[in-house]
């Protein structure tokens, strides 16, 4: 059997400028990939976060470069294939998501059957969120009402008017909100501040308050905080989940920070293991990307699969979302299409 392998960059833009406490962007260029055996076409997608490695430019000139091995990849051992990937691409995660992405989905559709099956996946899931980015005040109202069907919030803090916006958001309403400080918080104090006051917000959960090299105050902030600590920052590896038992409650699995399905199936055995609650997340991506984590998502207690309906135009079609309720597909592989 030969393999061909075809990419492109393909720019999808957010319906509202998307910020968080380190960065604001309004659009993303992301890498789009096909590997096909003639018959069947597998599609991978790298949304590189730029906290942890170079942009779409660095990822084309890392395909160009090693094209052929990437077709030498097996099909179907999927952990020779993981390191073999690392091994090409140690500092380029995205990338490693995508080809495993490309590959999981191509032997789906091989078999004839959805990736939730094949990894022993339920096809029911918990509702997932909806993000609302850090905004100027006057913004607020409008993004609460584009998530009126919604029913969970998740909240971007880690601003100097962080009571300001929780403010304004609870004059809109009274939904449950689940908080992402995104490293914002730089002292113990101010998270400890921030946690008391947003326990009484009717808060679900509080991800990431503080940076990832300051677990030791994490530590400390987990055993003052009524609210369970969800890892994102901190949780970007299989390697990372052992270090933070006693820091965190909860994981937050993401494809383009772990390196993709392979490695996201061994961050939820080894949250299993060490106990921790699982959160399955996303960057901001195409229906490529948050089809791939919704094979998973059963595995999962908490849900932020909410990167595609962030956009003002996806060009693929894959899951559905229904006021946060994801619609896995009985599709072979990921089942996504091309929306044209």
């Amino acid at each position: 059997m030969e393999l061909s392998l075809k990419w492109s960059v393909t720019r999808i833009t957010t319906k509202f400028e998307f910020k968080i406490a380190r960065s604001t962007e309004s659009y993303y260029d992301v890498v789009i990939l096909e590997i096909s055996d003639g018959t069947n076409i597998g599609l991978g997608e790298a949304a590189p976060s730029k906290r942890y490695e170079k942009g779409p430019d660095a990822i084309l000139k890392l395909l160009e470069a090693n094209q052929k091995q990437i077709l030498e990849l097996p099909l179907e051992d999927f952990e020779d294939r993981q390191a073999a990937l690392e091994r090409m691409f140690p500092h380029s995660y995205a990338l490693q998501a995508a080809l495993d992405t490309a590959f999981w989905d191509l032997h789906g559709r091989r078999v004839g059957k959805p990736l939730w099956q094949l990894f022993a996946a339920d096809q029911e899931l918990v509702t997932s969120s909806y993000t609302i980015g850090i905004s100027d005040l006057s913004v607020i109202p409008d993004k609460i009402a584009e998530a009126a069907p919604y029913p969970l919030l998740k909240i971007k803090l880690g601003t100097e008017y962080d009571y300001d916006i929780m403010r304004a958001i609870r004059r809109e309403t009274d939904k449950v909100l689940r908080v992402d400080v995104n490293e914002g918080w730089k002292t113990l104090d101010d998270a400890k501040r921030g946690t008391e006051w947003l326990v009484r917000e009717n808060v679900e959960f509080l991800e990431q308050p503080m940076p990832a090299d300051q677990l030791d105050d994490i530590a400390k902030l987990r055993e003052f905080s009524p609210l369970p600590l969800v890892a994102d920052e901190n949780s970007v590896r299989p390697e990372d989940i052992p270090g933070l038992v006693g820091a965190y409650d909860g994981i937050n699995i993401k494809l383009m920070k772990c390196g993709g399905l392979s490695n996201a199936l061994k961050m939820v055995e080894l949250s299993q293991k060490h106990q921790f609650d699982i959160m399955l997340g996303c960057m901001v991506e195409t229906s490529i990307g948050i089809s791939a984590m919704s094979q998973l998502g059963s595995f999962a207690r908490w849900l932020d699969l909410d990167g595609n309906v962030l956009l003002a135009d996806d060009p693929y079609i894959g899951v559905g979302n229904k006021a946060g309720k994801i619609l896995l597909l009985d599709e072979p592989g990921l089942g996504v299409k091309n929306r044209t």
